[in-house]
């Protein structure tokens, strides 16, 4: 068996834990058919991840998955900083072809698909795996050479079987592991040190790294081969069958593996650094990237239900794209959250927007976490053409302030292009007392009506209407106008009446 052992039931409920929270840091399940069959997959992508940057598709061990294997290595915050994808596939039956085509099929499917959604340099695409996952890199590295930059096994070998190139490769073993034998998997990972000419002598750092005295950790670096690829053995003297996190006594097995790959790819050019990565601020009173200047970073596309959508910042917009719409509006939302509302401060928000055929688009103010709870007396509702126009409306925060509220874009009502920009937040003033609590009562007198201009919340003359009393004014309205507020003034000088409209 090649994998984690169980031996109680104590052993196997703290694995369903680890199963259990593997999932808290973001990760996408992905499916992709291969020869005919849905694989499944965790894709785990920095935000805003640039493209050509580096792949890292690592394999669990036998009778574990992709969970198990992403919560083990924790792969996430090293590639926030280095920029780049990780990919942890899950076995057929928890387990790997380790000498035929199937999962070499597989992996060939990871590459293409994740350059298709991030445009992965396919010269930085390395394999690492742990126990049956790290046979599996072996077995790519002697039919997928072309193809793989350098690879990295823990805790599992695989012999030399006329490689396509010299291979880099990175090994890390424990010597007390139980179910693959160090010694043996150490004298087969010298067959490739002897098939990839390398030098016959060896460093060795002992402890390593050496600024750690107390270090369990060796390691034997073979250089000198074929190509200029080394060859390296990673030493954990006292770890078992388990993959290697503790820095304290030891080494993090996935900082060492990306520090050796990372030196190499296939056209044999040295790695670009990484852009600066965009930093988001947090508990902000303003909206992040509102112009969709280059990318949708600080933005979120959320998809619920059975609504499918995709959406991308071009051309200095952000493009929606709804294929399949939900039973709600908000089964397909775009987000900006980390927003500093204050209790009692009014505020306006403004933004572009218009469509691919004529559509209402549904925007709120909310809490980010359950319960989602409304900010708004009740979400804001917009006519979209397809010429782009700008909208606004105001409100105030009547809630405890909340440093972590949101904007959601809610779009799941309908199919189509939708297209948003320039969005902004702003505090403002409190709108004027223009009579809006007094409506019912007012009389013109003489029984003549009276003629009012009809105005939107920016200043814009929508039209006019004519009353006998200013009840009949939201009656009025909402016969030839959407929902929404409407500032009324008098053609003769009449006191102004601001007149909210619901449907």
């Amino acid at each position: 068996m090649f994998g984690l052992k169980i031996s109680s039931a104590k052993a196997v409920s703290a694995l369903a834990l680890i199963a259990a929270t593997a999932f808290s840091v973001p990760a996408l399940a992905d499916n992709i058919t291969v020869d005919g069959k849905s694989r499944s997959m965790l894709v785990y992508a920095p935000s805003g991840i640039e493209k050509n940057r580096p792949l890292i598709i690592q394999m669990h061990g036998m009778n574990q998955d992709a969970p198990y294997q992403k919560n083990a290595a924790k792969w996430e915050s090293i590639a926030d900083t280095a920029r780049f994808v990780v990919v942890f596939p899950n076995g057929e039956n928890k387990a790997w072809d380790i000498s035929g085509n199937k999962d070499l099929n597989f992996i060939k499917a990871i590459i293409n698909e994740m350059y298709n959604k991030y445009g992965i340099d396919k010269n930085r695409v390395y394999v690492s795996g742990f126990s049956m996952g790290g046979m599996m890199s072996y077995h790519v590295a002697n039919k997928m050479g072309d193809q793989i930059a350098a690879i990295a096994p823990v805790s599992g070998g695989g012999g030399v079987n006329s490689p396509k190139r010299a291979m880099p490769i990175m090994h890390t073993h424990g010597t007390t592991d139980d179910v693959v034998n160090y010694n043996s998997t150490v004298n087969t990972l010298k067959g490739w040190v002897n098939a990839q000419k390398c030098s016959s002598n060896s460093q060795k750092i002992k402890p390593y790294p050496s600024t750690k005295p107390g270090s369990a950790a060796s390691l034997e670096i073979w250089s000198g081969c074929t190509d200029g690829v080394e060859v390296r053995l990673l030493t954990i003297d006292g770890k078992g069958h388990w993959y290697s996190m503790d820095e304290a006594v030891s080494v993090n097995t996935s900082v060492e593996i990306w520090n050796f790959v990372k030196n190499y790819s296939l056209d044999g050019s040295s790695i670009t650094p990484p852009p600066p990565a965009i930093v988001v601020p947090t508990n902000r009173d303003s909206i992040f990237n509102g112009g969709f200047d280059s990318t949708s970073v600080a933005w979120d596309l959320q998809v619920h239900g059975d609504a499918q959508a995709t959406g991308e910042a071009k051309g200095g917009k952000y493009q929606l794209d709804i294929s399949a719409i939900g039973t709600e509006n908000y089964q397909v939302q775009l987000i900006q959250h980390d927003l500093h509302l204050e209790k009692g401060q009014w505020y306006e928000i403004s933004f572009d927007a218009s469509a691919g055929a004529a559509r209402t688009l549904e925007v709120n103010v909310e809490q980010h976490n359950d319960p989602w709870a409304s900010y708004l007396k009740e979400k804001q509702n917009f006519e979209l053409g397809t010429t782009s126009k700008t909208f606004t409306f105001k409100f105030q925060m009547t809630a405890a302030t909340d440093t972590n509220s949101r904007l959601s874009f809610n779009a799941g009502a309908a199919t189509g292009t939708l297209t948003l920009d320039n969005v902004k937040i702003a505090k403002t003033e409190a709108p004027a007392d223009t009579g809006t609590t007094a409506l019912r009562g007012v009389q013109f007198g003489y029984g003549q009506p009276v003629s009012y201009a009809v105005f939107d919340l920016r200043g814009h003359r929508l039209g006019t209407i004519e009353m006998h009393d200013a009840t009949e004014a939201e009656t009025l309205l909402r016969a030839g106008y959407t929902k929404g507020v409407y500032l009324l003034r008098g053609l003769k000088g009449e006191k102004s009446l601001l007149v909210p409209v619901s449907r």
